[in-house]
């Protein structure tokens, strides 16, 4: 049964196939340079921008829903929610199963087959361990122990996290930031892979010290690793780098990406691999020296795109420059998963659409904040979950509206997940189903009910189908 992997409120991924990894001693990091020398293509010429004044770009409004009569099955989908920092687990129409009572769990996410899930626990920001469970509930382990991250160093935390594709195996990173106000203090960062089945840990890259970290590497999305579709390779960026690894902690490619390391305080660029693992789209920091969003602003960023055939990087000049302006969202920008599109902040909070082929660019709103975007698979319609009436949905050729109520993640190339608007108010949610139908929305019910124990609905769903 083949099972595609979904996560709403936190990065999708989809991933092809890659044998199970196996423990084996730390393989020595050989420093292997490239077969050929880095030679950046002149950049790319883009259209011409066209200035336009954001007082006439038109504000988001509802766009039209029609009720359908049928009810929609989730027969086929499995999802994981926190609900009062306790996990659940719920198979299609069938009651919902409490799996921890611990009431700090957070952050959960599933194996691409959908049988194991791993989620954090302790108080958000702080990440003091990672659990694993099954599906059905049985076998919980807590696979990163406060007294393990300790032995790398008092007070070390445990950070992004991430499946390696067709495997019950995820890597993460561990920071060690010193507990002061100096920023000129730099923090320490290694790499590690976790087996969910055996609980077993592989040390994959030394902690070494670097720069300070914002918000002192708490936050999930400060990963400075992603793992290539096949699940073979690893990008590691470090101190001003980009290096290719294997999964064995293996340097295949040295240094083929320079950045400025943005001291004291270290910016990490973020890849986005093609999906047949050829190369990916990487935005690079552009700040020689950062202190902080209070003191130096919002960090800019420029967007390559790097193939290792003939391991040439390409800069994509879009105009204007992307600002990380929403740090606690989960990326700096949004990429469709073709690698062609991508939708990013500029100065003012200003939203861009940018073509990652041309380097053309479209203003979309003036200033809107919101959560991360969610690139649905058809490569063009897209949408943020967050209140209704700060939510976007839209698509690369027509405006930008509100979606029906809370977004909550894309079921396939036509339907998503949503909540009511009322959901607030209720005590058991029922999920509905939107459908893109043109110019407007088609609304499913499921009679698929989700218990809400909070004064909002709750968050961080994950989602798991398969047919």
């Amino acid at each position: 049964m083949k099972k595609k992997l979904l996560a709403a409120l936190l990065t999708c991924v989809l991933v092809s196939c890659s044998p199970n990894v196996t423990f084996t001693p730390q393989a020595t990091v050989a420093q292997i340079p490239p077969t050929e020398t880095l030679s950046p293509l002149p950049t790319l010429t883009p259209n011409p921008v066209t200035i336009i004044d954001p007082t006439t770009i038109p504000s988001p409004a509802p766009i039209p829903v029609s009720t359908a009569t049928e009810i929609y099955s989730l027969d086929n989908l499995r999802m994981a929610y926190i609900v009062d920092g306790n996990l659940y687990i719920q198979n299609g129409s069938n009651p919902p199963t409490q799996l921890t009572d611990n009431r700090q769990d957070i952050y959960p996410m599933f194996s691409d087959d959908g049988e194991k899930i791993v989620f954090y626990r302790g108080r958000n920001n702080e990440n003091n361990s990672i659990f694993s469970i099954n599906a059905d509930g049985s076998h919980i382990q807590e696979i990163i122990t406060k007294g393990w991250l300790d032995t790398l160093g008092v007070g070390t935390k445990a950070g992004h996290l991430a499946f390696i594709p067709n495997t019950h195996q995820f890597l993460f990173n561990t920071y060690l930031c010193p507990d002061n106000d100096d920023m000129y203090s730099g923090c320490t960062v290694g790499l590690f892979l976790a087996d969910t089945n055996t609980g077993k840990l592989k040390e994959i890259v030394k902690p070494a010290l670097g720069g300070r970290l914002l918000l002192d590497g708490d936050s999930r999305w400060g990963g400075n690793f992603s793992i290539s579709p096949d699940g073979n390779l690893l990008s590691i960026a470090h101190a001003g780098q980009i290096d290719i690894l294997s999964m064995d902690g293996k340097v295949i490619h040295h240094n083929i990406m320079e950045y400025p390391p943005g001291m004291p305080i270290e910016l990490y660029p973020r890849v986005y691999w093609f999906p047949d693992s050829s190369g990916f789209i990487t935005a690079l920091p552009a700040e020689k020296e950062y202190y902080f969003w209070v003191m130096s602003g919002n960090p800019a960023y420029t967007i390559w795109r790097y193939t290792f055939d003939k391991n040439i990087a390409t800069q994509i000049p879009l105009d204007p420059t992307l600002l990380w302006i929403r740090m606690d969202s989960n990326d700096v920008v949004s990429v469709s998963p073709n690698r062609e599109w991508v939708v990013y902040f500029a100065n003012d909070c200003q939203l861009y659409k940018g073509n990652l082929l041309d380097g053309s660019t479209e203003l979309l709103l003036p200033c809107k904040y919101h959560l991360e975007i969610q690139w649905n698979l058809d490569n063009m319609h897209f949408a943020s979950g967050a209140y209704p009436e700060e939510s976007i949905f839209g698509s690369i050729d027509s405006p930008l509206g509100y979606p029906p109520g809370y977004f909550l993640g894309w079921i396939d190339a036509k339907r998503f997940l949503y909540f009511p608007a009322s959901a607030r108010s209720k005590e058991n949610i029922q999920l509905l189903v939107g459908e893109i139908d043109g110019e407007i929305i088609l609304s499913y019910e499921s009679n698929v009910f989700i218990p809400n124990k909070a004064p909002y609905p709750p968050i961080f769903f994950v989602y798991s189908f398969g047919e």
